[in-house]
């Protein structure tokens, strides 16, 4: 009798457990980070607090909380656009906790902020001024193509950078569902049938120990 009930406790601590388990997945878009954080069977962690920390030197670098749904969104900390990766905690009460890390190197580019002045404040092509100059005189005849000049101007102004960062991204959009499929079935937990049958095994060990103990003189 004392052996059932045993396992009887055991059984609901484990399906407590379960119930209560945390998890957490984040992708990249852009330069921005997005999440979602469940409980087991899917519900929403709501009002979930998540931190932020430099994976390198395991500073705080912000924190907030989930929404209705389980989600957040937040911008990549300046911090973060040189060489180091975060560290996502969500923390949703009762000591239930769990971790998602995104590596610098997922991050589309590593621009630091001395690098995105300099591009923003380097001066137009001087071709484009002549360009200009040129159209202005009347030497240059109209565009016959249908594309205008200022897209014409934009498409010459992208850099190699412009130009990764462009195809990374839209790579992360479509990339993010088939990563959270495959973040929610690695993090599938045990079911009740295998939590069944490891009490089974437990029980028939106890069993043979009390056969024994009991043939004892």
């Amino acid at each position: 009798m004392t052996l059932c009930l045993a396992c009887l406790l055991l059984l609901g601590a484990a399906g407590s457990a379960l119930a209560h388990r945390v998890n957490i997945f984040a992708w990249l878009e852009g330069e921005s980070v997005r999440g979602e954080c469940t409980f087991h069977r899917g519900a929403p962690v709501r009002n979930g607090t998540y931190r932020v920390f430099d994976q390198e030197t395991g500073r705080e670098l912000l924190r907030g909380q989930t929404d209705d749904e389980g989600r957040f969104a937040f911008t990549v900390p300046a911090a973060l656009r040189q060489e180091h990766g975060l560290r996502i905690r969500i923390q949703a009460g009762d000591g239930h906790q769990n971790e998602w890390v995104i590596e610098a190197a997922e991050f589309p580019s590593q621009l630091t902020a001395e690098k995105e002045s300099a591009r923003l404040a380097a001066p137009a092509p001087d071709k484009e001024a002549a360009a200009t100059a040129e159209q202005g005189a009347g030497s240059v005849p109209p565009p016959t193509s249908t594309a205008s000049a200022a897209d014409v101007s934009k498409a010459d102004s992208l850099s190699r950078e412009d130009v990764e960062d462009i195809v990374n991204t839209a790579l992360e959009r479509h990339l993010a569902p088939l990563r959270r499929s495959l973040a929610a079935a690695s993090e599938a937990g045990p079911s009740l049938q295998d939590i069944v049958g490891g009490l089974g095994w437990i029980m028939g060990l106890a069993g043979i120990a009390l056969c024994v103990f009991r043939r004892r003189p």
